[in-house]
């Protein structure tokens, strides 16, 4: 069923219930938003720069384990996320939700600081270098298997979230589906709440696999090795993504550019806050952008499925929907099986791969070894591999409004070929890395 309050019908209306457009708090609310996206960035490096490393200092036999739990929740939950409060973004009661994400976060917080600074089990190591921090930072920036492995880690994000950035639009450009309101027919809620147990149980095998193995856990060359493997697995299956397809059949004011209808340029639509919206003219099989842009002034709500009616546009009756919906649903199917597998397989890699940060370094350089890490990962994949993406993304527009694209040519698909590309580039670079000596002072 759809999510009601969220199309538009000619003359600017939505269907079914109005929807406050103006927002008088979007500047104290903006402010916000980028206050907590600042705090949950140093939250992020303290977990995995002091949380990881201080469970890897007290028991390094199940490093592996550690490492595998935070990528896990990382992979499955943090990727699910906005489908959990955007259902509810339309809604009176909007805030439960984001109440809700607080008392967990709080409940997290407050158990943290019962961790002592030392546990029982914790063994002195005799320190013989300047612990300092430039002199941390220097002996990491000089060991190479660090940078090699930083670089790969890089390259395997850029291909993984920058890539996930853009599902939606990937998914309504290649098979017609509208990505965002809840369309039984269409909706990827199942396959959301079985991708988080897909993830989670294959990272298992690996963390399992590779925990206990040896006193002081899995080696740097090995977990390198490892790593790049899997990411070779990982640039095969974007190929795969890359070659589904169907045939979509006819869009209206679609070529190489999409020009809205004549038939309903009077209506006033807002495509950048609608965004695609397909509906099936019932009278012609001709697939339109939205209900505005097909002219269609009334909607019936037929026990959750909505017909759309007094349609300017060759039809005068067109249903939700694109008209190929049911030509592209196995396409579609087998995509959402193959991106689950692409987090999976792409998840155990992140766990290898990681896990040569902590193992190539003194144990009091680890928290630095991450930190200078994950500040490459972000300036190579958030910054400059994100510039790309919006590069292919504006490439392939097919129509934009309002300085958004809201809708993308079938050849969004090289999207898919980059990040296999870079998923097959950082199976080469982590192969390197696993080939580079280890520095002499490095203790396994």
């Amino acid at each position: 069923m759809m999510l009601q309050g969220r199309t538009e019908l000619c003359g600017g209306e939505p269907a079914f219930r109005s929807i406050n457009p103006r927002d008088e708090n979007v500047t104290p609310r903006t402010g916000i938003l980028v206050l907590t996206a600042l705090l949950c960035a140093l939250t992020k490096v303290s977990i995995w720069a002091h949380g990881l490393t201080y469970l890897d200092d007290h028991d390094p036999t199940n490093g592996p384990y550690f490492y595998g739990i935070l990528i896990s929740i990382r992979l499955s939950l943090g990727l699910s996320g906005t489908n959990w409060f955007r259902p509810s973004s339309v809604r009176d009661d909007w805030w439960e939700g984001q109440l809700s994400a607080s008392m967990l976060t709080m409940m997290f917080a407050i158990l943290f600081t019962f961790f002592p600074t030392k546990m029982p089990q914790w063994q002195e190591e005799e320190v013989t270098v300047d612990t300092d921090f430039l002199p941390s930072l220097y002996r990491v920036i000089n060991n190479r298997i660090v940078v090699i492995q930083s670089v790969a880690l890089s390259l395997l994000t850029t291909a993984i979230f920058c890539y996930v950035e853009y599902d939606h639009a990937y998914v309504q450009a290649r098979f017609h589906v509208e990505a965002l309101r809840q369309d039984l027919r269409t909706s990827r809620f199942l396959s959301d709440f079985f991708r988080s147990l897909v993830v989670i149980f294959f990272i298992m095998i690996f963390r399992v696999r590779f925990s206990a193995r040896r006193p002081d856990g899995v080696k740097a060359n090995t977990a390198a090795r490892v790593g790049g493997v899997v990411a070779v697995f990982v640039a095969i299956f974007f190929v795969v993504l890359a070659s589904l397809g169907c045939d979509t059949g006819t869009l209206a004011g679609l070529d190489e550019e999409y020009v809205q209808p004549e038939c309903s340029q009077q209506c006033g639509c807002n495509s950048a806050r609608y965004g695609f919206s397909p509906v099936c003219g019932l009278d012609t099989l001709t697939t339109y952008f939205s209900p505005c842009h097909a002219g269609c002034r009334a909607v019936e709500d037929l026990n959750g499925f909505s017909l759309y009616a007094d349609c300017t546009c060759g039809a005068q009756r067109a249903a939700l929907g694109a008209c190929a919906l049911s030509t592209c649903s196995v396409p579609f199917s087998i995509y959402q099986i193959f991106y689950t597998i692409i987090l999976a397989v792409s998840g155990a890699s992140f766990l290898m791969q990681g896990m040569v940060l902590v193992r190539a370094v003194r144990r009091v350089d680890k928290p630095i070894a991450i930190g200078f890490s994950f500040a490459l990962v972000a300036l190579l994949s958030f910054v400059v591999g994100r510039l790309l993406y919006m590069l292919i993304s504006y490439l392939t527009c097919a129509y934009s409004s309002g300085g958004v694209c809201v809708l993308h040519r079938p050849t969004l698909w090289a999207m898919c070929a980059t990040s296999s590309a870079m998923a097959l580039g950082s199976a080469v670079v982590s192969l390197i890395a696993s080939k580079t000596p280890l520095e002499p002072t490095t203790e396994l």
